[in-house]
C-alpha cells in the first residue's frame, strides 16, 4: 500500500528569538553598570563615557560580562541554524524529518507512544527510547492533532496478529464441527475424533 502524506510542518522565523539572547545579555550588563554607578557616584568622571557607550566602568572588572554577550550571540546563531532546518512530515505510516537538535529521524507509527507540545512552538513525539522534539512550528497544533488521530486509529484497529489468531480459531472450529458430523454419522471412530480434536485445539 502506497504511503500517504497527511501533513508537513511549516516553520516560524526563529531569527528574532535567537537575536534576543545577546540583546538580553547587553541589557542585563547595562542595568548592572547602572546599579554599580549608583554605588560609586564619586567615580563618575572615570566611567561616564564608558557607561554611556554601554561598556561600563573604565578599569572595572565588569568587562568580564561582555564576553558573555558574545557567547550568547554564538549560542543564538547555533540555535537559529539548527531550528531553521527543522523538518517534519507526517504520513499514514511514519513521522520523519530533522529534529531541533539537527538529527534526521524516521519514526514508524507503531513505535510512537505519545505526542505532546513543548515550549518554543515545539512538538514532542515520544517513543520507547525517549522524546524527539521539533521546534518553531507554525502549524504545531495541526501536526499534534494529525499524529494524535493516527495513534487513536491505530489503537482502535485490531492488530494483524490478533486477526490471524481469530481466523485460525474460526477455521479450527469449522474443522472440528465437520469431524463431529463424521463421528455422528459413524464415518470415524471416537478415538479418531478425539485425536483430531487434540490436534486442532493444541492439547
Amino acid at each position: 500500500m502506497e504511503e500517504k502524506t497527511i501533513i508537513k510542518g511549516e516553520l516560524k522565523d526563529s531569527k528574532l528569538f535567537c537575536m534576543l539572547l545577546p540583546i538580553i545579555g547587553l541589557i542585563g550588563t547595562i542595568i548592572y553598570n547602572f546599579s554599580v554607578s549608583i554605588s560609586f557616584a564619586n567615580q563618575w568622571n572615570d566611567y561616564k563615557l564608558g557607561f554611556l557607550l554601554g561598556f561600563g566602568f573604565w578599569n572595572d572588572a565588569n568587562y568580564a560580562l561582555y564576553p558573555a554577550i558574545i557567547v550568547l550571540a554564538i549560542i543564538g546563531f547555533i540555535i537559529y541554524k539548527r531550528w531553521s532546518k527543522v523538518q517534519i512530515t507526517v504520513t499514514d505510516k511514519r513521522v520523519f524529518g530533522l529534529n531541533a537538535a539537527g538529527k534526521r529521524v524516521d519514526l514508524p507509527l507503531d513505535s510512537i507512544t505519545a505526542v505532546g507540545t513543548s515550549i518554543f512552538s515545539g512538538l514532542a513525539v515520544t517513543t520507547a527510547s525517549g522524546a524527539i522534539k521539533f521546534a518553531m512550528l507554525k502549524n504545531r497544533d495541526e501536526l499534534h492533532e494529525a499524529i494524535s488521530k493516527l495513534l487513536v486509529d491505530r489503537q482502535s484497529k485490531p492488530t494483524a496478529t490478533s486477526t490471524i489468531k481469530q481466523e485460525i480459531l474460526q477455521s479450527n472450529a469449522d474443522e472440528l464441527k465437520k469431524y463431529k458430523d463424521l463421528l455422528d454419522n459413524g464415518a470415524i471412530s471416537q478415538e479418531e475424533f478425539d485425536a483430531k480434536k487434540k490436534q486442532l485445539l493444541g492439547l
